[in-house]
């Protein structure tokens, strides 16, 4: 597979983009390589990444069935997402605030409900949080999120509240699929393109060497 020039610095380069992006129909090789691209600070930016595939979804699907109630699911779901988020954030910045985000983590892979409410409760953040804590470290950020063959609605709806909130900084989207499970955000807000977000189809991008195909 071979990824286009421009696309690569411009989209696949730390720190060169500020708007948000969803791009669609992501090759799982291009969302390695992607992931693989965007792991580097450059430009004195910061890239907080979080992957999300099969295994993780069906994780978090198990905690949500303890939920007693829709409303529940997604705040459960926001709970954990801004969570996986904030902990790239400090890590390798503030290593007692990343191993306390990380224990977190642990009771969703253990399904420890209670300690999950618990956590939410007592220290749980929101979007705008990545801001201030980035703003208060200084250091800037882009957030990239890689989904693979990822389809949960609470999930998904919590990922586009990072789109639909306009933090000061670029949100990027990569998913496999032809397009997201929902468009709609946790609060029940549409985000739309262009406003919210720019649109791109991967496929227009890339060449599949082993089929000696070209779409351009």
């Amino acid at each position: 597979m071979k990824i286009n020039e421009y696309f690569k610095k411009q989209y696949l380069t730390v720190g060169n983009t500020y708007d948000n992006y969803i791009f669609r129909n992501c090759p799982n090789d291009f969302l390695i390589s992607a992931e693989e691209f965007l792991s580097k600070s450059t430009n004195g930016v910061k890239p907080c990444n979080i992957k999300i595939g099969r295994v993780e979804q069906e994780k978090i699907e198990r905690v949500l069935l303890n939920c007693e109630h829709f409303w529940q699911e997604t705040t459960i779901a926001s709970y954990y997402i801004t969570t996986l988020i904030m902990a790239e954030l400090f890590k390798g910045i503030d290593e007692k605030q990343y191993l306390s985000l990380q224990s977190q983590l642990q009771n969703f892979k253990e399904n420890d409900f209670k300690q999950i409410m618990q956590n939410y409760l007592g220290d749980c953040f929101m979007p705008f949080d990545v801001a201030e804590q980035s703003k208060k470290l200084g250091r800037k950020i882009e957030l990239n999120i890689f989904l693979f063959n990822m389809d949960d609605l609470a999930l998904q709806q919590a990922i586009n509240t990072f789109v639909s909130c306009r933090e000061p900084y670029s949100v990027k989207i990569f998913t496999n699929n032809e397009r997201l499970t929902t468009y709609y955000d946790e609060r029940g807000n549409l985000i739309q393109s262009p406003h919210d977000y720019i649109n791109i189809d991967v496929k227009k991008f890339i060449t599949i060497e082993n089929n000696m195909q070209k779409e351009m």
